[in-house]
């Protein structure tokens, strides 16, 4: 019986004193990192169509804040200490509007999906993530975006884009850095793509 008490005492002090080293250790810092897209000059609204865009989804590992890296095509894992300051799908929502805000293509373009419009533009994001290799990282983004009229649920329009840039350097810094250029094509791209559906909406 007092050998079991003594294995007891034994336990709790190891237990006590491994959750004060736990306390005391100092924990690895949290990095907060954001996309940031340059805007082309505002343009002249020339558009007769007024767009409403919905919220993005993401779709699994990509809709949390954890950054996402990849080995290999089939092995991938999350930074614990590197994350976005929100997630990826609210940060591409905001930087397509303020985009499409400044082509003048759509005579006015909503945030919100309270609002009543012509079109509604919605979409997912199917990558986002960084990709290592022996020498160099690369930064992948794919997002489909579609549109819907106003008053309809089934999309008329639907476009899949896909970009891998290089990193500058092997951080997840750079990868932010070479996200936020790989979003620029994307929306590029699909302002250019837009361009004949902001006047006139096939039948």
């Amino acid at each position: 019986m007092k050998k079991y008490a003594r294995l007891v005492l034994a336990a709790a002090v190891w237990s006590i004193t491994a959750a004060g080293c736990s306390l005391t250790t100092p924990q690895p810092p949290i990095h907060y990192y954001a996309l940031a897209v340059p805007l082309p000059a505002p343009a002249s609204g020339t558009g007769t169509m007024s767009l409403v865009i919905r919220p993005l989804t993401a779709r699994d590992p990509y809709d949390q804040e954890r950054m996402v890296y990849r080995t290999s095509p089939y092995a991938f894992d999350l930074y614990h200490e590197h994350r976005w300051a929100s997630s990826p799908a609210e940060q591409v929502s905001h930087w397509t509007r303020r985009y499409l805000q400044t082509t003048g293509l759509f005579s006015q373009v909503f945030p919100t999906t309270d609002s009543t419009a012509d079109v509604v533009l919605g979409g997912v994001i199917r990558q986002c993530e960084e990709l290592d290799h022996d020498t160099t990282w690369e930064a992948a983004l794919s997002i489909d975006y579609w549109l819907t009229r106003g008053d309809e649920r089934s999309p008329f329009w639907f476009r899949s884009y896909t970009v891998t840039k290089p990193a500058g350097r092997r951080n997840p810094e750079a990868i932010a850095e070479a996200l936020s250029h790989g979003l620029a094509d994307i929306l590029r791209q699909l302002s250019t793509d837009l361009s004949p559906l902001a006047t006139t909406l096939p039948p």
